[in-house]
């Protein structure tokens, strides 16, 4: 087990309704309807069955790589606040919640809470573990637009200007927050608006006040490794999603897989769904089929292999640690 943080935080905001959840899931479901409405699913399905299963286990392979480098990032994000997970369990946690977003009323909001408590600690350190989530997807989320700008201007595909100002506009407000929240040498402006704020009284916003600072002490070094471990996720994330558009033999260079996986991730993270369902599917077909030779139907199918590698199947690996976790405990 971890060390014991020393830290006493308030518990954890109120859950959203279940109206809220539910409506999401309709949402997807009825949107993933028009789709398959106007493509035949039994086309997508036949599309599916051509794929060179040998690449898909290598995408599968990098999938699980790429866990574990965000794994490994979170670890010293959380240990800033004295967690001190390894790179391992928090691995584990990962997976392991991904299996229960799979099945769980909620999806990858369950899956999300499941994490923050099993991160939390004994002593539910939960104002440090939030702050260590959020900053770990802000990391994510700067890297994923930062690549996505880099892979757009390299390839300056015709008639796609507006995910490139999507995928701007995201890094934007996500470099604000880094500045605003934890940058240790801010300006004027970014000083004057955290001293206004710290001004306000109440224990619990005095304890949230503490975690941030408590993420602003990471070192130089540190920060450069999480910065390092985000970017070299994204390119495994490049390179399997590059993998499985070449076993549907899609004619996609590296270079466009690049800028079209952050784009389809941004759409992804639009609040209207859960865990991108239908929203990864439309995005897919407005971005795939401007290339000459893709069809409505390979589109969906490459979306349907993302979900079925990046998503079930690391839900599923989830699945048998937590299982054989159960086992061990009650061998005890």
């Amino acid at each position: 087990m971890p060390k014991a943080p020393t830290q006493t935080d308030a518990g954890p905001a109120r859950r959203k309704p279940l109206w809220g959840r539910l409506l999401r899931v309709v949402i997807g479901l009825a949107v993933l309807a028009v789709l398959f409405y106007k493509v035949p699913i039994t086309d997508v399905w036949d599309t599916i069955t051509t794929a060179r299963w040998s690449l898909v286990l290598g995408a599968a392979a990098l999938a699980l790589l790429m866990q574990w480098s965000t794994a490994d990032r979170l670890r010293r994000l959380c240990n800033a606040h004295g967690h001190g997970w390894g790179t391992g369990q928090i691995f584990q946690i990962n997976l392991a919640t991904r299996f229960y977003g799979l099945f769980l009323p909620g999806g990858n909001f369950t899956g999300i809470a499941i994490r923050f408590y099993k991160l939390s600690g004994d002593h539910k350190h939960y104002l440090g573990t939030a702050v260590a989530l959020f900053y770990d997807r802000i990391a994510a989320t700067v890297s994923l637009c930062a690549l996505g700008a880099v892979f757009w201007m390299l390839e300056r595909p015709d008639g796609s200007w507006q995910a490139l100002v999507a995928i701007l506009s995201a890094l934007l407000v996500m470099v604000l927050a880094l500045v605003i929240l934890f940058d240790r040498s801010p300006g004027p402006v970014v000083s004057k608006l955290r001293g206004m704020v710290g001004k306000l009284g109440g224990v619990r916003l005095n304890t949230l006040r503490q975690a941030v600072r408590d993420s602003r002490q990471l070192s130089g070094r540190q920060t450069f490794l999480v910065y390092t471990l985000s970017v070299a996720a994204h390119l495994m994330g490049v390179a399997g999603w590059y993998l499985l558009s070449q076993s549907l033999g899609l004619e996609l260079s590296l270079v466009s897989i690049g800028w079209i996986r952050s784009a389809m991730i941004l759409a992804t993270m639009i609040p209207i769904s859960v865990a991108g369902l239908g929203l990864r599917e439309g995005a897919a077909l407005l971005l795939l089929t401007t290339y000459p030779g893709i069809e409505n139907e390979d589109a969906l199918a490459f979306s349907l292999l993302v979900f079925a590698v990046t998503t079930l199947l690391i839900g599923l690996a989830g699945g048998l640690i937590e299982a054989k976790r159960l086992v061990m405990d009650n061998d005890k």
